[in-house]
């Protein structure tokens, strides 16, 4: 049985994970020491895996280890980084210790990706890693960097050239972004669920051709479409997001896409769809509340 320790550089002597790895080695076991800060993990449809220079780090694993991954203020990222990461581990059938960190919620975009992707949604293809390694080595132009906290469609930049890249890559340590294919669109979706159902759908077209941004709260202009109008498949897939995501209220966002089986993938879960700000409040409110009462 191999083990694999997962833990911070920045621990102390506190449950130093090197300590821990270094008594199960001399105790004749068989285990590899990684940290947090090393780690890349990738997402695309279908699977997502966690690496360490581009090398699955999974692949012959059988436990896993936490430490040093619940902590609290701006580094409480490393929460929702473990929460992907034993996803990502649960996925492939591995004895996570502590389990209670597939206990939570998603919080971050990151991990939404990743609760997707194993499921099978159509999602763009994501990376993420808490240095900058991802940034830096992403080579192929233009592509998404987004922050993986941010809303609204702040800190969101369509990269296309290494002086941007750049620019980002400073911001990185305070905003922390995730970078995903870009994908060439004019409009996307945010399809608002209730009762873990699509009530809603919003189309969102930029007429700004400086941005690469639909979000109405950066200038786009909204036009609520017939439910009925979008495939049925698209519309049963609103309700497995829900369903994976646990969330009975949703905005789910949707940026068309050539190769996905119902013409869109899926951007972001957003929890509470911007119920009382942003664009159509009323007919938002309206809905929501014949859905409670019913």
């Amino acid at each position: 049985m191999k083990v694999l320790l997962v833990g911070s550089r920045h621990v102390g002597t506190k449950n130093d994970p090197s300590s821990i790895y270094q008594g199960i080695v001399d105790a004749g076991g068989n285990a590899e020491l990684i940290y947090w800060e090393d780690l890349q993990l990738h997402a695309k449809t279908g699977e997502a895996t966690a690496c360490v220079d581009r090398r699955d780090v999974l692949s012959d694993v059988q436990k896993v280890l936490l430490f040093g991954w619940y902590k609290s203020g701006r580094d409480s990222i490393y929460r929702d980084v473990a929460y992907a990461f034993s996803l990502i581990a649960a996925h492939k059938q591995i004895e996570v210790w502590n389990s209670e960190a597939l206990a939570q919620r998603s919080t971050t975009k990151l991990s939404c990706m990743v609760q997707l992707a194993i499921e099978g949604v159509q999602i763009p293809e994501t990376w993420f890693s808490l240095g900058d390694t991802v940034l830096v080595h992403q080579r192929t132009f233009p592509y998404i960097a987004k922050a993986i906290s941010a809303s609204r469609g702040r800190d969101n930049y369509l990269i296309q050239d290494d002086v941007m890249r750049a620019d980002v890559t400073a911001l990185h340590h305070e905003k922390r972004f995730m970078v995903q294919e870009y994908l060439e669109n004019d409009h996307d979706l945010r399809v608002v669920c209730f009762g873990g159902r699509p009530k809603l759908v919003l189309r969102r077209s930029r007429s700004d051709t400086k941005t690469h941004l639909n979000n109405t709260s950066q200038g786009a202009v909204g036009e609520w479409l017939d439910i009925d109008t979008l495939p049925s498949q698209l519309l049963t897939e609103c309700s497995n997001i829900c369903i994976i995501t646990k969330r009975e209220m949703a905005g789910i966002d949707f940026i068309p896409a050539r190769t996905s089986p119902y013409g869109y993938s899926c951007l972001e879960v957003n929890a509470i769809p911007q119920l009382t700000s942003g664009f159509g409040v009323d007919k938002k409110m309206a809905t929501l509340i014949e859905t409670i009462l019913k």
